[in-house]
């Protein structure tokens, strides 16, 4: 135990995380600036026994993935970047800026290794493309057993940060969440001042979050990113058309393992909205209401 954890939590700099430590970078401002922080605890160095990681999905936005390489070089950090490959080594490749997905390979290979597409019951993606890959790497390729894996949940999020800190009571990974916004009483608002300061932000809004047209995003702001670019939605209406005819092992017809969003398909949320303005919609998706998802725990998280 480090002479820093054994302090009291109300005399610990939050940001100068227990080690060894893997931080979930997910290309997010919330994420950055969390970075940020713990680089600037120690002095704008970090130590060797922290990794950085940011598992790609292949869906995140290009704005996404050129914001984790410019804060990895403006601030001295080297961040791996990890996705899903099932005939790699412990099921993960290490890629780069370069090299990383751009087409939703990773997450499309999961479907045709699983069978269907996730959903907010199956939730297979945040599971396998980025949770498993970051503890993977943390085992694999650092040989860690125990280490401290650092999220960036905020003090505004206290219903995920109550549940994350509940789940480290019966961890059997070798992982201990540590979540020094939350610790430090950060909020959103504290993160978006913050960004403004700064000489370069992540180049999309806030609203849009990093997963291209993620099926946690409630149904106004997916609306409004389809009316935005109505080629985002092709990918995940060619996922639900790969999956079309999923049966259950008696042969029974499983609708829930069909679709990403089980109250309709992609084609038929495009089609929604393609046909129509709805200004009421457009309100919802700029003040944050969710038609079909709340608030759930996930390696996506901004």
């Amino acid at each position: 135990m480090t002479a820093t954890a054994r302090l009291p939590r109300t005399l610990r700099n939050p940001y100068r995380v227990p080690l060894p430590a893997v931080i979930s970078f997910s290309g997010g401002r919330t994420s950055g600036f969390m970075l940020k922080k713990i680089v600037d605890a120690y002095g704008g160095r970090l130590p060797d026994s922290v990794a950085v990681i940011f598992a790609n999905t292949g869906i995140e936005r290009e704005e996404t993935l050129q914001f984790v390489d410019v804060c990895g070089r403006e601030w001295g950090v080297d961040i791996v970047w990890l996705e899903y490959l099932w005939d790699a080594p412990h099921r993960t490749r290490v890629v780069d800026f370069a090299t990383a997905s751009r087409k939703g390979e990773p997450y499309a290979a999961l479907i045709d290794r699983k069978g269907f597409v996730p959903n907010v019951k199956l939730r297979a993606c945040s599971s396998f493309l980025k949770r498993d890959r970051i503890e993977s790497y943390a085992r694999h390729w650092l040989g860690l057993k125990r280490w401290h894996s650092v999220i960036g949940l905020r003090a505004d999020e206290q219903r995920r940060v109550l549940r994350m800190r509940a789940m480290n009571c019966g961890s059997r990974t070798g992982a201990r969440a540590v979540l020094p916004l939350a610790d430090a009483g950060v909020r959103e608002a504290d993160v978006l001042d913050w960004w403004k300061r700064q000489p370069f932000d992540l180049g999309i809004p806030s609203y849009a979050g990093n997963c291209d047209l993620c099926y946690l995003k409630g149904r106004a702001k997916l609306i409004r990113l389809i009316r935005a670019d109505p080629s985002r939605a092709d990918w995940w209406i060619e996922q639900e058309a790969r999956v079309a005819n999923r049966t259950a092992p008696d042969g029974r017809a499983c609708e829930s393992m069909r679709r990403f969003r089980l109250a309709e398909t992609y084609a038929e949320l495009k089609a929604a909205a393609l046909a129509h303005r709805d200004l009421f919609d457009d309100a919802a998706a700029s003040s944050g209401e969710s038609a079909e998802s709340a608030s759930f725990d996930c390696h996506c998280t901004d």
